[in-house]
């Protein structure tokens, strides 16, 4: 059976923009979570290559572990995201989710639970100290939060054929295999800041932007993206070059939502 994430509703975006703290609080779940916004200074000062890691444990999937749950002899397609969290929790690095949580949450103190409830079995992960409570809806609600927060969308990949999982595996193995041969790190965000700074078109200089809340600084990146390839809809409008008739208004307007 193919488990894929379920939808949830999102945050909301302008209070997001604005470094609000997103609160969640479940009555069926003991505890609530409050996550706070970083600020690029907050990661310069920790190290990107300290953060990141503890990020992906929340923002991954199976599909980009599915190598690894492969050799465990586990289906990545059988497996929820939630599932998976719980098998690398364990690996958070403890100062990083300060970063995100405060210092009202320990992950180490959360241990793997099943509980008895009127749907069946519940996997949850529980904090009998504090008495808080992560299920499969608080997890999925931290993880869609920061994946929107930072950008970070992973794509999801299944199959019930037999063939292509092996194929996706072995590919996934060698891809593997060649990072570590050239020793190859994952994108960075380093590179973002510096495409932005040597923008004409981006406001703040090196210092202020310390100062920038992360999501206000990747709205940033995507709408500097936006602005340019409306311009050069534009351009080629005005030069004759490009019939204005089949581009959609969307297409030059760099004000509009960005998806």
């Amino acid at each position: 059976m193919i488990k894929r994430r379920p939808k949830l509703p999102q945050a909301d975006r302008l209070q997001m923009y604005f470094g609000e703290p997103y609160v969640i609080d479940l009555p069926e779940v003991p505890g609530s979570f409050t996550i706070i916004q970083p600020t690029i200074g907050d990661l310069v000062r920790f190290g990107e290559k300290n953060f990141f890691p503890t990020l992906g444990i929340f923002t991954t999937n199976t599909t980009q572990y599915r190598a690894m749950l492969w050799e465990q002899k586990i289906d990545w397609n059988e497996i929820s995201d939630f599932e998976l969290f719980c098998l690398l929790y364990k690996g958070i690095n403890p100062d990083a989710a300060k970063m995100l949580f405060g210092d009202n949450i320990d992950f180490s103190r959360f241990e793997i639970k099943t509980l008895p409830t009127t749907d069946g079995p519940q996997l949850v992960l529980y904090d009998a100290e504090d008495n808080i409570g992560i299920n499969d809806t608080v997890y999925y609600m931290i993880s869609d939060y920061l994946r929107d927060l930072f950008n970070m969308h992973p794509e999801d990949e299944y199959t019930e054929d037999k063939i292509l999982k092996k194929w996706w595996v072995e590919k996934d193995q060698r891809e593997e295999n060649r990072k570590k041969d050239k020793e190859e790190s994952s994108a960075s965000i380093q590179s973002l800041i510096s495409a932005c700074v040597n923008h004409p078109g981006f406001k703040y200089n090196l210092q202020e932007l310390k100062n920038v809340g992360v999501a206000q600084f990747y709205d940033s990146v995507r709408r500097l993206q936006l602005y340019e390839s409306a311009t050069a809809v534009m351009k080629g409008m005005y030069s004759g070059m490009v019939d204005s008739k089949k581009i959609p208004p969307e297409s030059y307007n760099w004000m509009g939502d960005i998806k």
